[in-house]
């Protein structure tokens, strides 16, 4: 009986766990289930609003790249009549006819201008072309003569200097602004009208100048809204509450109003039609979730049936997991074996990187002794072009040697080898002479030099920044061939020395400069020139391990500036740095 009553007793406690257990589990399940309609509610919300934001942005995107593209097609547009040999002679003919029908009509027609004027080489005008009408006598608006002249003189101006030193490409020149006429936005463009062949000359500042408006509100508003797939854009004076709207800017930093739109909400309009679908799935999700917990009172009469089974298969689990461990233990030992071979590898790479360098050294130095020979003689040949070629021997010369220096300088950064041995020296003077050994090879550039700031003696590693400066120097002449001003500037002040090589070359994409210094790594607009990547990288550690830093400022097409700064602290104190 005693059994039997234990029996019975083990029974009902049983019971009462398995009915416990399915009450649980079933209160857990439903409330984890409304949690979860609530987040996904709030989820959905969230990235319509997401979406949405989004969107507007794209649309605001798509409108202000429209927007430029209409800015930038004026000039463009002029080009095809004002770089043309015919409306050069016929302007100076003063032949109206033709250019009415040349110049007026066809930038009016094809390419949508609503005004053409043309003013002659003393700033007075001599066509009018006004809203696809001729205008004779030729006269200004009263609502845009004052703009009109002033253009027109800014590029009487601009063509008397364009004879000067670094002025813009006479065929490139023109002045593009953004103002208000009268009531409207407008785009004016202003051009010189210059022959298209060298038949033809013309002395600087006699030329005529063509000057275009296209106004905002018209046809270019709706190729604008064309090209961003938008309804209703159109321009306002005044800034509005909404977000769908794009500021028209003018050529001094103003906004003379802006481009506004019904925007789209893509993310809105998809919870209006999914609202409904939504709630009826979230009623039979509810529904599922009771059903599910009927199911579960069923099936957790099961669970308990099935701990012993659980414990077998744990005690198997142990037993797969210690052999795994072991079988793990094994890789890790076969994985240290091969990074000791890496290592050993890598010592001997950098072994061999040493005696190339040092092999290569040897005949460059013969190389460069011959060429100094070759600008000395002149007995067998023409003295200029042994030394236009010893010139060119020196000068790869140089540029391998620098190669070599900047692989070493490199490994021995890796390897930790590198020790600052500080001296006192003129870091000003260090500076002109890099400067003046890149102009013997670098006579198309000129460098102006802003050093008085420096102060005459300072402690730093000679070798090391003239490695740093030749690095520099070096990368503004050979990424602007055709930009001819290269700018060094120093600034002290309590803390720092500042030191600034500027160049307006070919410049780099915002996304290359967080990279720019890894070892190896060469920005995309560096394609076709030569280069390993190596230069960066040593004078980022070599500024470091004299307590300062480098940054780099950069845009695409308008130069690049370095910026070294370096504590006056450590300057002014003698002390050795190892890397």
């Amino acid at each position: 009986m005693r059994v039997n009553f234990s029996t019975a007793g083990a029974i009902t406690r049983l019971q009462v766990l398995k009915v416990g257990l399915t009450s649980h589990i079933t209160f857990v399940l439903v409330t984890l289930t409304c949690a979860a309609a609530v987040l996904l509610c709030g989820f959905a919300w969230l990235a319509a609003v997401k979406v949405d934001d989004l969107s507007l942005r794209r649309q605001a995107d798509f409108v202000g790249q429209g927007l430029e593209e209409q800015i930038a097609a004026l000039p463009r547009e002029q080009e095809s009549v004002t770089k043309w040999d015919d409306a050069f002679l016929y302007a100076k003919q003063r032949n109206h006819e033709w250019l009415l029908d040349n110049v007026g009509r066809w930038t009016s027609q094809y390419f949508g201008h609503d005004r053409t004027y043309i003013f002659d080489d003393t700033n007075r005008l001599m066509f009018a072309f006004r809203d696809g009408a001729d205008t004779m006598p030729p006269r200004l608006g009263s609502d845009d003569g004052q703009e009109m002249t002033a253009l027109a003189g800014e590029m009487r101006a601009a063509l008397l200097d364009s004879e000067k030193p670094g002025a813009e490409p006479l065929g490139q020149l023109a002045r593009v602004r953004t103002i208000m006429i009268g009531n409207r936005p407008a785009i004016i463009s202003a051009r010189p009208i210059l022959p298209s062949s060298t038949r033809m000359q013309i002395e600087a500042g006699q030329e005529f100048i063509a000057v275009s408006v296209k106004f905002l509100d018209g046809k270019a508003v709706e190729s604008i809204a064309h090209y961003a797939r938008l309804e209703g854009l159109h321009f306002t004076g005044s800034k509005s509450d909404a977000r769908a709207q794009v500021p028209v800017s003018s050529h001094d930093g103003g906004t003379i109003g802006y481009l506004v739109w019904q925007p789209i909400r893509p993310g809105f309009m998809l919870l209006q039609q999914i609202a409904p679908a939504g709630l009826g799935c979230l009623a039979l999700l509810i529904a599922a979730v009771f059903w599910l917990g009927r199911g579960l009172h069923r099936t957790s009469l099961t669970l308990l049936d099935s701990q012993a089974e659980l414990t077998h298969h744990r005690n198997h689990l142990e037993e797969m997991v210690a052999d795994r461990t072991a079988e793990i233990e094994r890789q890790r030992e076969e994985l240290d074996r091969l990074l000791v071979h890496e290592r050993q590898v890598n010592a001997l790479q950098r072994q061999f990187v040493a005696m190339a360098s040092h092999e290569f050294r040897t005949p460059l130095a013969i190389i460069d002794a011959a060429a100094q020979r070759l600008c000395r003689s002149t007995t067998n040949v023409s003295g200029e072009y042994v030394h236009e070629k010893a010139g060119v021997i020196r000068s790869a010369v140089v540029r391998m040697v620098d190669l070599m220096e900047s692989i070493l300088a490199s490994g021995r950064l890796e390897t930790g080898r590198i020790i600052l041995k500080r001296s006192e020296g003129d870091l000003k003077a260090l500076l002109v002479a890099c400067c003046d050994r890149r102009r013997e090879f670098s006579r198309s550039h000129v460098f102006h030099l802003d050093l008085e700031q420096i102060p005459d003696l300072l402690n730093f590693d000679r070798s090391a920044m003239e490695q740093v400066f030749t690095n520099l120097i070096s990368n503004a002449v050979k990424y602007s061939p055709n930009a001819a001003d290269i700018h060094v500037r120093a600034r002290v002040d309590e803390m720092t020395v500042e030191i600034a090589i500027a160049d307006r070359g070919i410049g780099m994409d915002a996304d290359d400069l967080p990279k720019l210094f890894q070892p190896y790594y060469r920005a995309r607009s560096a394609t076709g020139i030569a280069g390993t990547g190596i230069g960066l990288n040593v004078v980022k550690q070599v500024i470091e391990l004299h307590g300062g830093s480098v940054e780099v400022t950069s845009e695409l097409g308008k130069g690049t500036t370095f910026t070294i700064s370096l504590p006056i602290g450590s300057l002014l104190s003698d002390q050795q740095v190892a890397a």
